[in-house]
C-alpha cells in the first residue's frame, strides 16, 4: 500500500502511522485489561474449582496492562510503540495458554480468548494484513502448544483440535481482509491529505502573489496622488477628462499608451468600450457621474487600437469651479493581471473544496468496508439528504437552520452517519443470524462511537465548522425517533437536531427501498405507505410532509445512482 507514495511521503505516512498506534495502544491496554476482567465472572460458572488461580491470572493481566499503560504514556518520542504492542500481545497469548492448560486443554472452552485476542489487536491497531497474518499464525501456534502437552492423547478430539484451529484460521484471514481494506483505505486518505495540504500551498502562494499586487497598487497609487500635479503625465492609472458625452478632453500618456492611441486624434471613451457594454456606461456611469455622484469600482472592458481587449475599473467624479462644469475626471486602471490572479485563487478554491470533498468520501468509505451496502449507498444517503433539506429550506421556519451552505454542508455530513460502524467487531456487524441482546446494544454504540470521533475533530479545528456540527448531530442522532423510542439517548421530537431527522429518513428510505443482506428490496410505493404510517412515530411529521411533496426527485435520484437497474415504482 505504502509503495503508492513518494519516498518523502512515504516517510511521513510511517510517522502518521507509528502516532496513531502510540494513541490507539492506551485503548488498546484499557479494553484487554477490561476484557480479561469482564470475563472473570464465567469463571466462576464454567470452571469453579479453578476460579482462584484463573483471578490471579487475570489481576496479573491487569497489572501487566497498567505498567504497559505507564510506560507508554512515557514513550513521548514514539520510540517503543511497537515493542510495547508486541509485550501486551505475547503476554496475553502467554496468559491464555495457561488458562487453557489449567482447564483442560483441547477440551477447554477458553480456545476463544485466542480469536478474541487476534480480533481486538487487529481492530485496535493500524496493522498491515503481513502483519495481522503473522500475529495470527503465532496465537494458532501459542494454542498448539497449549494443547499438545506431553501428555495429551490425540484420539477422541482430532475432530475437536481441527474444528478449533479452523475457526481461528478463518478470523485470522478474515480480519487479515478487513486489515487490507483499512489500510488502502488509509493510505488513500492519507495521499488524498497530501494532495490537499498541496492545493493549500498553493492556494496560500497565489494569495500572498495577489496581496503583493495589491499592495504594490496600493502604494503607487498614494505616491501618485501626493504627486499629482508634477508626475500626471507619467501616473501609472489613466487619468482622463471627458465631457457629459464622453469625449476626451484630455488623458495623460499612461492612456494612450495602454490603448495604443494617437494624442492628436479626437476620441470618444465611449467608442473605446465593447458596442454590447456601450449603453449600460452611458447610463450607469457617464449620467451618474454628470448628475453629481461619486461612482467607484465600476469595471468594463477597453479595446485598444489594435483590438486587444483590457479589464478596467474606473472611478468617477463630477469636476467643477464655482458652478462651471469642468468635465468628469475617469480614474482608470488595468485589473487583468489581478482578474488573472483572482482567477487562479477561485481555481485553487475549486480544487481544494474537491479535495476535502475527497477525503470525506474516503473517510466515510470505512463505514462501508464495515458493512454490506448496495453500490453507491453513500452518495443515494447524500442526494436524498439535499432533496429534503432543499424543500425544507423553502419555508421560513427552517431558513435560519439550512441557509447559506447549510444545505450543501449537511448533504456533505450525512456520508458519515455510520462512520461509527468501524467499532464494531467483525462477528457481530457480518453475522448472518439474529443478534443477541448484548450483540444489539453494541451494534448501537456505532451511534456513540461516530459522534465522538467528529466531535474530536471539531474540538481540534481552530474555525467553527458548520460541516462538523452537522455531520456529529447525525453520527448521534440519525437512530433517535420522533416518539422518543429511538437510541443511543431517545430524544423526543425536536429535541432531536433537524440535519439527524432529515438523514433519518433519507436512511431509511434509502433502506428499504435497497437491496441488501438485511432484507428484500422494496418498491418505491411501498416505501412511501410505510414512511407515512410512521410520520409521528419515527419520523418527523414536517419532514415526511416533504418527502410526499419531492418523492418523485426520490425515484429519479434513486434511477440515476442505481448501477443498471431501476427503482420498482
Amino acid at each position: 500500500m505504502v509503495a503508492r507514495l513518494t519516498e518523502d511521503m512515504q516517510q511521513t505516512y510511517l510517522k502518521d502511522l507509528r502516532r496513531l498506534c502510540h494513541h490507539r495502544m492506551s485503548y488498546l491496554l484499557l479494553m484487554t485489561a477490561a476484557l480479561f476482567l469482564f470475563y472473570a465472572p464465567l469463571d466462576y460458572l464454567l470452571v469453579p474449582g479453578h476460579y482462584g488461580e484463573l483471578l490471579y491470572y487475570r489481576l496479573t493481566v491487569l497489572i501487566f496492562c497498567l505498567f504497559l499503560f505507564f510506560l507508554n504514556h512515557q514513550d513521548t518520542r514514539l520510540r517503543y510503540t511497537y515493542v510495547l504492542a508486541s509485550s501486551l500481545y505475547v503476554f496475553s497469548l502467554f496468559v491464555l495458554c495457561l488458562m487453557v492448560i489449567r482447564t483442560g486443554g483441547i477440551a477447554s472452552d477458553y480456545f476463544i480468548g485466542f480469536i478474541l485476542a487476534v480480533v481486538v489487536f487487529a481492530v485496535m491497531l493500524p496493522l498491515t494484513p503481513s502483519q495481522v497474518l503473522v500475529s495470527g499464525s503465532f496465537a494458532v501456534i501459542v494454542y498448539l502448544i497449549a494443547v499438545f502437552r506431553p501428555d495429551f492423547h490425540l484420539s477422541g478430539y482430532t475432530n475437536t483440535v481441527i474444528n478449533n484451529v479452523f475457526f481461528m484460521v478463518c478470523f485470522v484471514v478474515l480480519v487479515a481482509i478487513q486489515s487490507w481494506f483499512e489500510t488502502d483505505s488509509r493510505t488513500e486518505s492519507f495521499s488524498l491529505h497530501m494532495q490537499e495540504q498541496e492545493a493549500a500551498d498553493y492556494l496560500d502562494q497565489q494569495a500572498e502573489a495577489l496581496e503583493a499586487e495589491i499592495a504594490r497598487r496600493s502604494r503607487e497609487h498614494q505616491q501618485t496622488e501626493n504627486r499629482f500635479r508634477r508626475l500626471f503625465d507619467h501616473i501609472i492609472d489613466d487619468v482622463v477628462l471627458v465631457d457629459i458625452n464622453g469625449r476626451i478632453l484630455y488623458a495623460n500618456t499612461s492612456f494612450y499608451d495602454h490603448l495604443g492611441l494617437v494624442r492628436k486624434d479626437e476620441i470618444n471613451i465611449i467608442d473605446r468600450i465593447l458596442p454590447n457594454e456601450q449603453e449600460q456606461f452611458r447610463q450607469s456611469f457617464l449620467q451618474s457621474v454628470a448628475d453629481g455622484e461619486v461612482v467607484g469600482n465600476y469595471q468594463v472592458r477597453l479595446m485598444g487600437a489594435d483590438g486587444a481587449q483590457l479589464e478596467v475599473e474606473i472611478n468617477g467624479n463630477k469636476m467643477e469651479q464655482g458652478r462651471r462644469l469642468i468635465g468628469l475626471q475617469l480614474i482608470i486602471r488595468d485589473i487583468s493581471v489581478r482578474k488573472r490572479m483572482e482567477e487562479d485563487v477561485r481555481k485553487g478554491l475549486f480544487v481544494r473544496k474537491q479535495t476535502e470533498n475527497a477525503t470525506i468520501m474516503a473517510l466515510a468509505r470505512l463505514s462501508e468496508y464495515r458493512d454490506v451496502t448496495p453500490k453507491n449507498h453513500l452518495k443515494r444517503i447524500r442526494e436524498y439528504s439535499r432533496l429534503l433539506a432543499e424543500f425544507l429550506a423553502r419555508k421560513p421556519e427552517y431558513q435560519g437552520k439550512l441557509g447559506g451552505s447549510g444545505v450543501s454542508d449537511l448533504a456533505m455530513a450525512s456520508v458519515l452517519h455510520d462512520i461509527g460502524k468501524v467499532g464494531i467487531a467483525d462477528d457481530i456487524l457480518f453475522q448472518s443470524g439474529p443478534l443477541s441482546v448484548q450483540d444489539q446494544a453494541l451494534t448501537r454504540q456505532h451511534t456513540i462511537f461516530g459522534g465522538d470521533v467528529i466531535k474530536t475533530m471539531e474540538n481540534s479545528s481552530e474555525v467553527d465548522s458548520g460541516f462538523l456540527e452537522y455531520a456529529k448531530n447525525i453520527a448521534y442522532f440519525h437512530h433517535e425517533k420522533w416518539d422518543g423510542s429511538g437510541y443511543p439517548f431517545g430524544l423526543i421530537g425536536r429535541e432531536i437536531p433537524l440535519e439527524a431527522r432529515i438523514v433519518a429518513l433519507a436512511d431509511a428510505y434509502e433502506s428499504i427501498t435497497s437491496s441488501t443482506k438485511y432484507g428484500k428490496q422494496r418498491s418505491h410505493k411501498q416505501a412511501v405507505h410505510i414512511l407515512i404510517g410512521e410520520a409521528g412515530h419515527h419520523f418527523d411529521p414536517d419532514i415526511v410532509d416533504a418527502f410526499v411533496d419531492c418523492e418523485q426527485d426520490f425515484v429519479q435520484t434513486s434511477k440515476r445512482l442505481t448501477p443498471s437497474t431501476t427503482v420498482p415504482s
